[in-house]
C-alpha cells in the first residue's frame, strides 16, 4: 500500500471529531495533523495558529495549503507566481460558436502573490483553451473569427504571431487545438478529427500531416522522429515521420501522457479484470514500474522535473476516490481531495515542480462560477 496523507477542509471537521490530534503544522499555516486509521490526515483552515510547534520532519512530502482564487479559471502557469487565467466577460453579449452561445473569456496574466492582473489579449474577441510553450514565451490559443475556429500562436505580450485557418492549411481539416501539445519551445503538434496532424511553428511555417491515423482520444505528442496516439482499438501507437512505418507500443490503452523529458510514458491500462493500472514505460513500452490500480485513473500530469505525478483515481470505495500527487522514486502518495475529481482543463505544474494549478466550475445561485485552486507542496 501508498503510504497516504489526506487533506480536508474545515467544512468536513464535523465528520472527523472522534479522531485523536497528534500534532500541529508550523506556526501560521493553518494546518492540524490528525491520525485516522494509521494514516495521517491534513485539516486546511484559514485560521493563523498564534502558538503551533512543528512536529513534522522538514523534508517531509507534505502539502502546505491549497489556496483559492474565485471567479476565474487558471489555465496555465508563466514564470515564478505568475499564472495565466480566464475570466467571462458578462459585460459582453454572448456570441454563436459553432451550434452553441458562449460567453467571450477575456485572457489575463495573474500574479498570485499580488493578486494584480493584466490584461493580455484583445477584450472583445473570442478566445480558449490556451496552453504556454515550456520556456513560457508562447501561447496556442483557439479563436472564433468570421464564422471559423482557428488557432492562434501569441507572444508573452499577447501580440498574434502566427494564424491558422483552412486558409493556410486546407479545407476540412477540424484540428483540435483543445488537445494540442507543445513538443518543444518552437514547434505545436495539433492533432485532427481526420487521420492526421498540423505542425505549427512559431516561424509561422506550416506543415499538415495527414494518412496517419484515427485517433480515438484526439491527442498526439512527438518526440524525436515519431508520433505517438492512441489508435481506435486502443493501442498505443507510434508512426515514424519520415518513413510512415507504424508500430504497436503497448495494446490496452486509455490514454497516456509523455514525460517532460520526452524518455517516458504514464499509461492507463486496462487490465484483464476490467480495472484501469497507471503504469510507467518507456518509449518502446517497456513496463518500469505500475503506480496503482482502480475502476478509473485519468488526468496524469508529470511535474517539470519527472519526479512526481499528479492523477485523478475512482475505485470501489469511494472514500479513496479523488486527487493524488505521488513520488516516483518511492512512490509515497499524497490524497488531496475528492473535489478535484472534476477539474476542468487539466492539472499544470509550475516549473520549480512544488505547485499545481486546477481549476474546478460550481453552481452557485443557478450560476456556473470559475474557481481556481493553487495546491502547494513541500
Amino acid at each position: 500500500m501508498h503510504n497516504l496523507k489526506r487533506i480536508a477542509y474545515t467544512g468536513c471537521l464535523t465528520a472527523v471529531m472522534a479522531v485523536t490530534i497528534f500534532g500541529c503544522s508550523a506556526k501560521g499555516n493553518g494546518r492540524v495533523i490528525i491520525t485516522q486509521e494509521g494514516r495521517k490526515i491534513t485539516l486546511l483552515n484559514t485560521a493563523k495558529s498564534q502558538d503551533a510547534e512543528t512536529t513534522e520532519p522538514a523534508n517531509e512530502f507534505i502539502i502546505e495549503k491549497i489556496d483559492k482564487i474565485v471567479g476565474v479559471q487558471g489555465e496555465d502557469w508563466l514564470e515564478g507566481d505568475n499564472i495565466l487565467i480566464t475570466r467571462e466577460n458578462l459585460d459582453l453579449e454572448p456570441i454563436r460558436v459553432a451550434d452553441s452561445m458562449e460567453n467571450i473569456r477575456n485572457l489575463f496574466t495573474y500574479n498570485t502573490g499580488t493578486g494584480k492582473k493584466v490584461l493580455l489579449y484583445k477584450e472583445n474577441d473570442y478566445l480558449y483553451m490556451p496552453i504556454v510553450s515550456p520556456d513560457k514565451k508562447h501561447i496556442l490559443v483557439q479563436t472564433y473569427k468570421d464564422g471559423e475556429l482557428k488557432g492562434q500562436i501569441l507572444d508573452q505580450n499577447g501580440s498574434v504571431i502566427v494564424t491558422v485557418s483552412e486558409e493556410n492549411t486546407q479545407k476540412g481539416l477540424h484540428l483540435s487545438y483543445s488537445n494540442a501539445k507543445w513538443v518543444n519551445n518552437d514547434l505545436v503538434i495539433v492533432p485532427s478529427s481526420g487521420d492526421g496532424v498540423c505542425l505549427i511553428h512559431v516561424n509561422a511555417d506550416i506543415e499538415v500531416m495527414d494518412g496517419i491515423d484515427r485517433m480515438q482520444t484526439d491527442t498526439a505528442v512527438m518526440a524525436e522522429d515519431k508520433i505517438y496516439y492512441i489508435s481506435t482499438d486502443r493501442n498505443l501507437m507510434s508512426v515514424d515521420v519520415n518513413t510512415r512505418e507504424k508500430t504497436v507500443v503497448k495494446e490496452k490503452i486509455y490514454d497516456f501522457e509523455l514525460s517532460p523529458k520526452k524518455d517516458k510514458f504514464a499509461l492507463e491500462k486496462k487490465l484483464n479484470n476490467g480495472k484501469i493500472a497507471l503504469i510507467i514505460t518507456d518509449l518502446s513500452g517497456n513496463e518500469l514500474s505500475q503506480l496503482t490500480v482502480g475502476k478509473s485513473v485519468f488526468g496524469m500530469s508529470w511535474s517539470p522535473d519527472q519526479t512526481k505525478l499528479a492523477y485523478i483515481k475512482l475505485d470501489d470505495k469511494e472514500s479513496e476516490n479523488g486527487l493524488y500527487i505521488m513520488k516516483l522514486e518511492d512512490k509515497e502518495s499524497l490524497y488531496v481531495s475528492q473535489d478535484f475529481i472534476g477539474i476542468d482543463n487539466g492539472l499544470k505544474w509550475n516549473t520549480a515542480g512544488n505547485k499545481v494549478l486546477a481549476s474546478i466550475s460550481e453552481v452557485k445561485d443557478m450560476k456556473l462560477i470559475d474557481n481556481s485552486y493553487i495546491i502547494s507542496l513541500r
